[in-house]
This record gives structure tokens, C-alpha cells and sequence, in this order.
């Protein structure tokens, strides 16, 4: 029997995840949680087998960050990330934060359930990663996984970690350029280049990813 634990700010999704995972002999969900905060103490007293865990959720840590930190505490749990982003950029920092599996929200439920049997299958070492997703895109992401960037090298300038201190603090384009003594448009030249490296889609995504690197 697979346990399983659910992570989703939304609970009809959640319902829905369960419906379908109960059709399965072999699944049973032991847990569920509404936020990446709510996921660690929950995984902590459950010990499931798989997370499913949503990337993106408006209240504390985000999935990722959540992912990273379960994966820590519980290293025998395997986590299925669901997202509904299906760039390089964002299923690396996945795959990175120690995610077992990558289910795209748009494709069909039964990928859930062959993530799942994938993943907790005797000698997996691999991770899932979409059906959909291209071979040559599958390789380098698997390349890069197994060849992580040295950690030592950051992944931010100091020009450009100055930039998204200061973005996290809440200054606007032009503040930062006048107490960093560069032009708005380098700014903009900067947050562009920030954005791409981290994988941000919004200003949340920027101000989150300063918190969780201790920039705020």
C-alpha cells in the first residue's frame, strides 16, 4: 500500500485528487495540507511514502521551498510536483529542490497515478517528468540533474542581488536606480536578467525567492 499526502491551497482539487487516487487498490491518502508551512509538520506525523505537492500557494513557503525541507526531514518520501508551468527554468528548480516527479496540471489525471507508481517502484532513478515534454528538453534536464552547477558559484551578480534586495523591500524601478546610482533602464536590464535566472514569473516570485535567500 502507497500512502499518500495531499498539498493544494484548494480544496476541490484536493477532493478531486483523492477521488481519483482511491480508485486504486494500492493508494490511500493518509494526509492532506493547504500550504507548504501547514506540509512539513503534517508529512512529520504522517510519514507518507508520496507528496503531491502544488508548486505555487499564496500563503507561506511555496512548494519548492516546502519540497526542499520535507525532502530533509523525510528523505524516504518521495514528492510529485504538480504545476501548471512547463518551462525549463522552473522543472529544473524542481528537480534541484529534490522533487521525485513533475505532473503537469493541464495533462490527464492518469498521469498522477503513473507518477506515483513510477516513482515508488523498487530501484527507481530517475524522476518522473511529463509525457508531453520533448526528448531533447527530458536530456538536458536529466544531464544538468546529475551534473549539478557548483554550488559555490552563485547564481545572481552582486549587481543583481542588490537589485532584488532592493525589490523585495518594495522600491520601485526608479528608487532603486537612484540609490544604486545606475539608469531605470539598467534596472530594468537587471530585474530581466534576474527574473530568467531564478525562474520568476511575478514580483511575488522575486520577493520569495529574496526570503528564502535571506536577501529581504
Amino acid at each position: 500500500m502507497v500512502n499518500i499526502m495531499l498539498v493544494d491551497d484548494h480544496v476541490i482539487v484536493r477532493q478531486g485528487i483523492r477521488l481519483l487516487l482511491e480508485e486504486e487498490d494500492d493508494f490511500l491518502v493518509v494526509a492532506e495540507a493547504e500550504s507548504g508551512d501547514e506540509a512539513i509538520p503534517v508529512a512529520l506525523s504522517h510519514h507518507p511514502d508520496v507528496v503531491l505537492m502544488d508548486v505555487h500557494m499564496p500563503q507561506g513557503i511555496d512548494g519548492i521551498t516546502a519540497t526542499r525541507r520535507l525532502r530533509e526531514e523525510l528523505p524516504d518520501t518521495k514528492v510529485i510536483m504538480l504545476t501548471m508551468f512547463d518551462d525549463e527554468a522552473h522543472i529544473e528548480k524542481m528537480l534541484q529542490a529534490g522533487a521525485a516527479g513533475v505532473v503537469l496540471k493541464n495533462d490527464s489525471s492518469s498521469e498522477i497515478v503513473a507518477a506515483i507508481y513510477r516513482v515508488t517502484q523498487r530501484g527507481a532513478n530517475e524522476p518522473y517528468l511529463p509525457t508531453k515534454m520533448s526528448d531533447s528538453l527530458r536530456e538536458r534536464l536529466l544531464s544538468r540533474l546529475q551534473s549539478p552547477v557548483d554550488s559555490s558559484s552563485p547564481l545572481l551578480s552582486p549587481r543583481e542581488t542588490e537589485v532584488l534586495t532592493l525589490i523585495a523591500k518594495g522600491y520601485i524601478n526608479k528608487e532603486i536606480a537612484e540609490r544604486l546610482h545606475i539608469s531605470v533602464k539598467t534596472v530594468e536590464t537587471h530585474r530581466a536578467r534576474i527574473i530568467e535566472r531564478i525562474g520568476a514569473q511575478s514580483k511575488a516570485d522575486l520577493v520569495s525567492y529574496a526570503v528564502n535567500h535571506g536577501l529581504n
